[in-house]
């Protein structure tokens, strides 16, 4: 869009262009936030505990927590359904043990899961039954 303006004396064309500044300081914001955010939820199935001694860090990893969000996410493989489904039979959650059992048992031979994990899994519907 251009403007000829009488009272000039040469003729100039005009261009008029909006000003717009482009939000940076909103950019940088968000990104932080949504670094702190990530940290946050990063830091939900992980406990840094230090060594009094040695004065080294470590990291103690809920692996259950983990391997359940990786089997929500739809990698899976026998070693996360036996886990889980040996975690949960330790701690007498017998209802989420059958649960990655049974998963384990539709998905994979028999032949490539351990005896132990069946004895297991024979247990536990037993205990359904009585």
């Amino acid at each position: 869009m251009y403007l000829r303006l009488p009272y000039l004396t040469k003729p100039q064309v005009l261009f008029m262009k909006k000003n717009i500044e482009k939000p940076k300081t909103n950019l940088i914001i968000l990104l932080v936030f949504s670094f702190f955010l990530m940290g946050v939820i990063n830091v939900s199935s992980q406990t840094i505990t230090t060594d009094s001694i040695c004065k080294k860090k470590y990291v103690s990893v809920d692996v259950h927590k983990t391997y359940e969000r990786v089997i929500a996410k739809g990698y899976e493989s026998i070693e996360m359904f036996e886990y889980l489904g040996d975690y949960y039979y330790r701690i007498n959650e017998l209802e989420k043990s059958k649960l990655y059992f049974e998963l384990l048992f539709r998905k994979y031979k028999t032949s490539q899961i351990s005896a132990r994990t069946i004895e297991l899994y024979n247990s536990i519907k037993e205990l359904a039954k009585s």
